[in-house]
């Protein structure tokens, strides 16, 4: 720093960068708009947490920002900080205490506005979530804003004037408050009022802190503008809160505090007790971001072209060791040597341990990115049906639905649809589809869980009950054949046409008492032509799809 720079510095440390007469007149007008509490400031300041609230429940960022601009809580909260620069107690607690009133008025505004509001108008958007997580980022935000603030507040002649508009977006005061309100009127939501109320502190302790040393800076608390104070004091308060304020027993012992340094602490102060919470919240975020990228990028080896792709994915970050659940619609297993490659590529870029748990949904070869597209993008809402048509041809036309959604269903190559059954009750939730399927085994229960939300998309019936029978094909080796399983044989092939019964016959089976057993067994669709060797002596059945 040259010689130059620090007899300027010096200089502007000692006397300010303004005049004498300036620091009054500045005094005199920051200080007056600061406690004007009249009724306009009160109808602005109701309206700006409305018009607030409701930018928020409409996710729109120009309507919130229309709220930022006619807000008029930035000039007590200036007050507030010239208070503390100059050591006026009374006009530091008269404007803190206004700030304190103009806050619960714009939450209890937007918690009423909240409740009132109709239930799709009460969830959580995206502007709402972003001031519930606040960092140490938007205390350095506050504090150049409030830099911005002071600075307008103490050039006010100048061109910089026409800087108050964007000031007070910068700032950002009444939207963290409004979401606070929404916390409230949604049923107390913790983690939205805890956080959103977080953000506001974060935006008042650094506008209040860097007002108060931009005030100092200026030279506000100079002698002749603390003539100007100790006259404001006996020519008695300009408003009804300052009168309140000066009937408060020992204030006026308070009179001008003396020691900036004792100030300049209760700033300094309130501001770190404010960013330990939004240094821990930023650690937390920078942790998430990081072990995102590495899960996402490990998931990659599961992610196969026509193979295999990640259907989602659950992270846990509660405790100390990042849990991690994949669910993959696959055509093929992954084994261990997979599982272990994804921890290995997840911990060392998340540098943390990460443990895998996989859930592997069966799906057929060649449809593994339509059933991608099919849960991933949701089918749109069907229209309702014409008021001409009957409950009986609605009936008739889900039926048919029901049939062209069964046979486009994505299924492991081995499994069969054979039939499809409706039953409509007396309300929607009273929907039944019975799906009856052949195959070597039966569905896990993630196949079945998949199955269920295909049918509920393709027929726009969010509540649809799926019942699914399973027809065994594996082969099964009997001794004889009692009148029992033949009925029960019999009564399979009626109710599904579409299979048949093949007999196989053993090594060992003579060919005259195979020809004796096809026609005991006399049963409609069995077919004698085939004979297939089976392991061990004797015959076999198995239910086949024709």
């Amino acid at each position: 720093m040259t010689d130059s720079a620090r007899w300027t510095l010096a200089k502007t440390l000692k006397h300010g960068w303004l005049a004498g007469d300036d620091r009054c007149e500045i005094f005199t007008e920051v200080a007056s708009g600061a406690t004007d509490v009249g009724l306009p400031y009160a109808l602005i300041l109701l309206l700006a947490g409305a018009i607030a609230a409701l930018g928020l429940a409409l996710n729109s960022a120009a309507v919130i920002i229309g709220a930022m601009l006619i807000a008029p809580l930035m000039s007590p909260i200036v007050g507030l900080g010239l208070g503390l620069a100059i050591g006026d107690g009374r006009l530091a607690v008269e404007t803190a205490l206004l700030v304190l009133a103009s806050t619960i008025a714009v939450i209890v505004t937007a918690a009423l506005l909240a409740f009132a509001l109709p239930v799709p108008f009460q969830t959580l958007t995206a502007e709402i979530a972003a001031r519930t997580r606040p960092t140490t980022l938007d205390l350095a935000i506050a504090v150049c804003s409030g830099l911005a603030g002071a600075v307008v507040a103490v050039a006010r002649r100048s061109r910089l004037s026409g800087a108050v508009p964007g000031v007070a977006v910068s700032v950002a005061l009444v939207p963290p408050l409004a979401v606070t309100g929404y916390g409230i009127g949604t049923g107390w939501n913790w983690p939205i009022i805890r956080g959103s109320l977080l953000l506001y502190g974060a935006n008042l302790a650094g506008i209040v802190m860097s007002a108060t040393i931009v005030f100092i800076l200026a030279g506000m608390y100079r002698a002749e503008v603390l003539e100007v104070v100790r006259r404001r004091h006996a020519e008695g308060p300009g408003t009804a809160l300052g009168e309140w304020v000066g009937r408060i027993p020992g204030l006026r012992s308070l009179g001008i505090m003396k020691s900036i340094t004792t100030r300049l602490a209760l700033v300094g102060g309130f501001v770190a007790l404010v960013a330990i919470p939004l240094t821990a919240s930023l650690r937390q975020i920078a942790r998430e971001t990081r072990v995102e990228r590495a899960i996402e990028d490990a998931a990659g080896i599961f992610s196969k072209a026509g193979q295999s792709f990640v259907v989602s994915r659950d992270v846990d970050l509660s405790g100390n060791q990042v849990r991690v659940v994949l669910n993959v619609a696959t055509t093929h297993w992954f084994g261990d040597s997979a599982q272990q490659e994804f921890e290995e590529r997840a911990s060392a870029a998340a540098g943390e341990p990460v443990t895998l748990m996989l859930e592997q949904l069966p799906a057929s070869s060649g449809d593994v990115s339509q059933l991608a597209t099919l849960i991933s993008v949701p089918r749109a809402a069907k229209p309702s049906a014409a008021p001409t048509i009957t409950a009986a041809q609605r009936v008739g036309i889900l039926r048919a639905e029901v049939v062209e959604a069964t046979r486009s269903l994505t299924l492991p190559d081995s499994i069969v649809v054979l039939a499809s059954d409706l039953v409509v009750g007396d309300s929607a939730a009273s929907v039944l589809l019975r799906l009856a399927y052949a195959g070597n085994g039966p569905l896990s229960a993630q196949a079945q869980q998949m199955t269920e939300r295909q049918l509920s998309t393709r027929l726009a019936i969010p509540d649809l009950r799926v019942a699914l029978e399973y027809i065994s094909t594996r082969p099964r080796t009997v001794a004889s054949f009692p009148s029992a399983v033949i009925d029960s044989v019999d009564v399979l092939l009626r109710r599904f046409p579409a299979l048949r019964l093949e007999v196989l016959r053993g090594s060992s089976v003579p060919r005259a008492r195979f020809d004796s057993t096809l026609r005991r067994l006399g049963v409609a669709g069995a077919d004698s032509g085939v004979v297939h060797a089976v392991p061990g002596p004797g015959l076999a059945l198995r239910i086949a799809p024709r």
